[in-house]
């Protein structure tokens, strides 16, 4: 071999073997990055898990004690609605009363004396 084949032929060997390996450490920060960046996704995800969760309770107790109060108003409208009820039945009872009073008047018979002589 000619000292000049020789020589190109260990230039080009050392070019393949440097290109090499600064390939190799190139590909280690790239990897590094990747790894890194798994990390933060990976991250990204529990963190995500983690507010998909605590959403999820928050919503059942929200509902939870909005079935509640809910319940709480029924209880009050029903005790409201009894209580209007009462007050129509008593006020429809004087009503009544009144108007047995008033046409007695008009006939001339007590109320009171009809009522012991039909019995």
């Amino acid at each position: 071999m000619k000292p000049t084949t020789r020589t190109s032929a260990l230039l080009i060997a050392a070019l393949i073997v440097f290109g090499n390996a600064s390939a190799n450490e190139a590909a280690k920060p790239a990897s590094a990055n990747a790894s890194g960046v798994v990390v933060k996704v990976e991250k990204a995800i529990e963190r995500g898990a983690h507010a998909a969760a605590s959403g999820v309770e928050r919503g059942v107790k929200t509902a939870a004690s909005g079935v509640e109060r809910s319940a709480k108003a029924v209880a009050r409208g029903v005790e409201h609605g009894m209580k209007a009820t009462a007050s129509g039945i008593e006020r429809g009872a004087k009503a009544t009363d009144r108007a047995a009073h008033t046409v007695a008047k008009k006939v001339g018979i007590s109320p009171a004396s009809s009522a012991s002589s039909s019995k």
